[in-house]
């Protein structure tokens, strides 16, 4: 992936509202109240996201899982996936 490309992605990521969220999730049928949404833009603001940092992302992954709810976890990463073919 082109590094312009790159920088897009993780300027949308962290500035990603809950609404913008849920209707990302809504997109891809994939079930996510507003608190859930909430919980997780709360994490996902706690540090800066670089996406093509494999362990960065792990590690939000983790913190969703124990923070939030595995369920929810299990959502983002099923988000992530679904652009995972535009990741380096």
């Amino acid at each position: 992936m082109n590094e312009w490309m790159l920088q897009m992605i993780n300027q949308k990521i962290n500035s990603l509202s809950a609404r913008e969220l849920l209707e990302l999730a809504s997109q891809h049928q994939i079930p996510l109240t507003m608190q859930q949404a909430q919980k997780v833009i709360a994490v996902l603001r706690s540090e800066t996201i670089n996406i093509a940092d494999k362990r960065q992302v792990e590690r939000m992954i983790y913190r969703l899982k124990t923070e939030v709810d595995p369920h929810v976890s299990r959502v983002i990463e099923q988000l992530l996936q679904q652009y995972g073919h535009l990741l380096p």
